[in-house]
């Protein structure tokens, strides 16, 4: 069977059109695999991983929805801003381009790697796909941006629990993610279509399991914090300089303050358990 191209134009694969990518197969710079509106058809079907996803991340937090692929796309959308926008322009990042780098806004310890679909010389903003680190090894150039912000999501929202209103922050899992952890954003669009809907999200966060409980308690530096947490042997944690206790209130130790049972968020004078 003699393989025809999508037609799209898209530059996803990393070259202009659909007619330069079959050039390039016939003189090995690509493989088939680089289309990603081919290398969809030859994924698992997609209901075979819904088990996967039970409503709550790793950390076991719960999210609104999973954010998948726009049809025909490899994955969700991702608007990114280097931290030094001008490079944008400076280097000619445009269609096709791959780029490296990790998004330490909004703390992600893992490098990404992303062809960008389109670029704004102006803001320095990159719409891009994840391709994943064999397209960069393929590709005769690589930008290494070596960190940026993530201003963006855009793509489908599935086995939704809440439905995405615009202008509220939900809580999504972006289905490509290696980490599996939940990530916020605040709903910029929202477009019910026939495969369900389309939505962007911005100012993109990502918690841990117990952000609202330490967001809660406000110390003072040299105060001793009790936290009321999960039964088992009292852990003493520090938090900027503070020394916290997650379990029964410890007793016998020098600054406890004296009185007071274990409530949720207990402080004491603490003279003696000041901050570095």
């Amino acid at each position: 069977m003699v393989w025809e191209p999508p037609g799209k134009d898209c530059g996803a694969c990393g070259v202009r059109s659909c007619r330069e990518f079959v050039e390039g197969m016939r003189n090995g710079t690509r493989v088939l695999a680089d289309c990603p509106h081919q290398a969809r058809r030859l994924d698992l079907d997609e209901s075979a991983l819904l088990e996967v996803y039970d409503g709550t991340d790793l950390l076991g937090s719960e999210y609104d929805f999973i954010l998948r692929p726009l049809p025909g796309e490899p994955s969700a959308q991702r608007y990114i801003q280097p931290f030094r926008p001008e490079l944008v322009e400076r280097l000619g990042i445009g269609p096709g381009a791959i780029v490296i780098g990790r998004p330490v806004d909004p703390g992600c310890p893992i490098q990404h790697v992303l062809r960008v679909l389109d670029g704004d010389p102006v803001s320095g903003i990159l719409r891009c796909h994840t391709v994943g680190p064999l397209a960069a090894r393929r590709s005769p150039k690589v930008f290494d941006l070596k960190a940026y912000r993530e201003v963006a999501f855009e793509g489908r929202a599935d086995l939704i629990r809440t439905e995405p209103a615009i202008g509220f922050r939900a809580r999504f899992l972006p289905a490509n993610c290696m980490r599996q952890i939940a990530h916020t954003g605040v709903v910029q669009m929202v477009l019910k279509k026939s495969f369900g809907f389309h939505v962007r999200l911005e100012d993109i966060q990502m918690h841990g399991k117990r952000d609202n409980l330490l967001k809660e308690t406000k110390v003072k530096t040299g105060q001793m914090v009790t936290l009321e947490g999960p039964s088992g042997p009292d852990r003493e944690v520090v938090i900027n300089g503070v020394h916290a206790y997650v379990g029964d209130r410890p007793t016998g130790r020098k600054g406890d303050g004296g009185g007071g049972g274990g409530g949720k968020h207990h402080h004491g004078d603490g003279k003696g358990h000041g901050g570095g």
